[in-house]
């Protein structure tokens, strides 16, 4: 589906940039809304399914009779040995829809291959379109809860759930996804009112107003990140988003290194992507605001560390800024303390965790390393395009090291790997 504007469907104004967007929090009008009458269609996209996707369409059922779940099978190889599971998930219910696309088309394309499904059959379109990833367990009113602050607001275009943790407890790396997870919950709260709201409405679980979609035209295949891109779209159209605080969801993170690698050098990459073809700023702006100061950060830090041999930096500059490192690293780890108490999962060691603050630290360091990564990433990509350069040597090199390092411009993940050019 490629994004167009939908006749009768109503735009919200574009956002006028006031002081107030940066001081005071969003309130939105909030209108009587009967959950029980609302129609309802969940996508569920997956590729190699295990007993969670069963699990998690069978929870959706449950959540109202007005629900109707469209599974989508992204091309999942017959000899993955998926076909029990498909056969399973067929037989749960007549409100299910097994669908499967001609051809591997990752996220998006499934999720746009399950909404042209919606749009054609004729019927009334549904109120309420929820996205799943097929790994998310739900919570017995998480469902209710997200329809219903969604539908309350008639400028909400998106709300997200909470991001939870499924399997924090296997090993220190889960348990330091899940205490990220706890401040990614912090952020979006955070943001609600900060230019239409959170940066991003997850792939998780948000569930999406059916007119912003048509309006938008679905989402985007040709972006690594789906939610992002869709979410600046929706902002950049006019439409508020926020995160539901009753609506809890938990998803299964990488438990190892290499494909948590994977996962952050292409949400990174993917982010970058998104704010440097962002047609509204403003849709992008909290982003744009953290690469600048980052970048920032790094370009003081090389300058004093150049300048520092030939004694032109005099000694209270290079104060000043441990100093202000020092008292940013105080507020920091004041404000982790504190957000723990919003923590349900915590326990002993995911104290000790936050306490001893090393795992954290080297942790974000990982994920610095991913970012600084994406920026040369995307420089060497900018640079190929613009000066139309042809695979020589010196191109292939650069491809074969930023694809060993993590980074390509084709499918990402475990599912296929592209020729080099």
């Amino acid at each position: 589906m490629e994004a167009s504007s939908v006749k009768g469907v109503h735009t919200p104004k574009p956002p006028r940039i006031t002081l107030g967007h940066f001081i005071l929090p969003a309130h939105h009008e909030r209108v009587p809304f009967d959950f029980g009458n609302a129609t309802i269609a969940a996508i569920v996209p997956t590729y190699k399914p295990r007993a969670l996707t069963v699990r998690l369409i069978q929870a959706l059922l449950r959540s109202s009779p007005n629900l109707l779940v469209y599974v989508v099978d992204d091309c999942t190889p017959r000899e993955e040995g998926s076909e029990a599971i498909f056969k399973r998930i067929a037989t749960i219910s007549k409100r299910v829809t097994l669908l499967r696309t001609p051809e591997n088309k990752l996220k998006a394309g499934a999720l746009n291959h399950a909404l042209a499904r919606i749009f054609a059959e004729g019927r009334r379109y549904p109120d309420v379109v929820l996205t799943l990833d097929d790994d998310v367990v739900i919570a017995e009113n998480t469902v209710r809860n997200l329809v219903t602050e969604l539908m309350s607001s008639p400028e909400l275009g998106a709300v997200c759930s909470q991001s939870r943790v499924f399997n924090k407890n296997k090993n220190l790396l889960t348990r330091l996804q899940g205490l990220e997870y706890l401040g990614f919950n912090a952020i979006r709260m955070a943001d609600e009112g900060f230019f239409r709201g959170p940066l991003v409405m997850h792939g998780m679980l948000t569930a999406f107003r059916t007119c912003a979609l048509r309006e938008l035209g679905g989402f985007s295949e040709s972006h690594l990140i789906e939610d992002y891109e869709v979410t600046a779209r929706l902002k950049a159209q006019g439409w508020s988003v926020k995160s539901a605080v009753n609506a809890p969801a938990w998803t299964v993170v990488p438990e190892g290194l290499s494909r948590l690698w994977r996962q952050r050098t292409r949400w990174s990459y993917g982010g970058v992507t998104v704010v440097a073809g962002a047609r509204s700023l403003s849709s992008v702006f909290q982003d744009i605001l953290g690469h600048t100061l980052f970048v920032s950060m790094l370009l003081m830090i090389g300058i004093l560390l150049f300048l520092r041999g030939e004694g032109d930096v005099p000694p209270y500059v290079a104060d000043i800024v441990i100093t202000l490192s020092l008292l940013q690293l105080g507020i920091t780890y004041t404000f982790q303390l504190w957000l723990m108490r919003f923590y349900k999962e915590k326990d002993a060691w995911d104290w000790l965790i936050r306490l001893l603050l090393v795992p954290e630290f080297l942790y974000s360091y990982l994920m610095t390393v991913a970012l600084v990564g994406s920026y040369f990433f995307h420089s060497f990509n900018v640079l190929k395009q613009s000066m139309r350069l042809r695979p020589t040597f010196l191109v292939r090199a650069g491809v074969r090291i930023f694809r060993a390092c993590g980074y390509t411009e084709g499918h990402w993940g475990t599912r296929v790997q592209l020729p080099l050019p």
